[in-house]
């Protein structure tokens, strides 16, 4: 009987390999070559699961959304609110060695989406996604009166957004000072922020 060729176990293994050597080297230095050795395969053995780098890329990329997915949507589905919401941002800040290599992933991914339509319409998709989840947790912070602010939600997403991916920027070119501690303290100040109200009158928090 001919061998049964498991093609989706295949691109996982090679994916797999990708990620350990995007943690010594990072993806923009590697060679088709070389991640066909690391899968195990001889040159030129990729082709039939990815016909090239940024395929190989864009693969990489969804495998890291999806295991942060995985991490997060389960404090989204059963906690909610403003517990949620800290959640899904602590899944998405690079807190420990797998979610910093999430994020060196993300960052190699990001340069290559500014020129591929391909690479940028998937991570449109991802973080409408992301945002989706986001706007879900908002919305039941406020009803359980966890969130009082006159900021509107889209605002909030939006400074969320900027500073959970500028965190994934900065640890990985500024260790030294984007520490874990330094992360979850400048991320719990700013939940604080949105659980005061605004008085537009007096210019500030009451």
């Amino acid at each position: 009987m001919p061998k049964i060729v498991d093609h989706d176990a295949r691109r996982r293994l090679i994916i797999v390999s990708v990620w350990a050597l995007v943690s010594r080297r990072g993806l923009a230095a590697l060679t088709m070559r070389e991640l066909a050795a690391k899968a195990g395969y001889a040159n030129g053995g990729l082709a039939p699961y990815f016909r090239d780098k940024d395929e190989i890329l864009l693969a990489a990329f969804q495998y890291a959304c999806e295991a942060t997915e995985r991490r997060f949507e389960p404090a989204v589905a059963h906690t909610g609110g403003l517990a949620g919401l800290r959640g899904l941002c602590h899944e998405l800040m690079p807190l420990d060695e797998t979610r910093l290599l999430e994020a060196r992933v993300l960052i190699a991914f990001w340069d290559r989406a500014l020129y591929d339509p391909r690479l940028s319409s998937a991570h449109r998709a991802t973080v409408d996604r992301w945002r989706t989840l986001m706007r879900t947790c908002l919305l039941q912070a406020r009803a359980l009166g966890e969130i009082n602010t006159g900021v509107c939600d889209e605002r909030i997403m939006e400074t969320l957004f900027a500073v959970v991916l500028g965190f994934q920027v900065n640890a990985i070119l500024s260790p030294e000072t984007t520490t874990v501690d330094h992360q979850l303290g400048v991320l719990e100040s700013l939940l604080e922020s949105f659980a005061q109200p605004w008085c537009r009158g007096c210019g500030g928090r009451t």
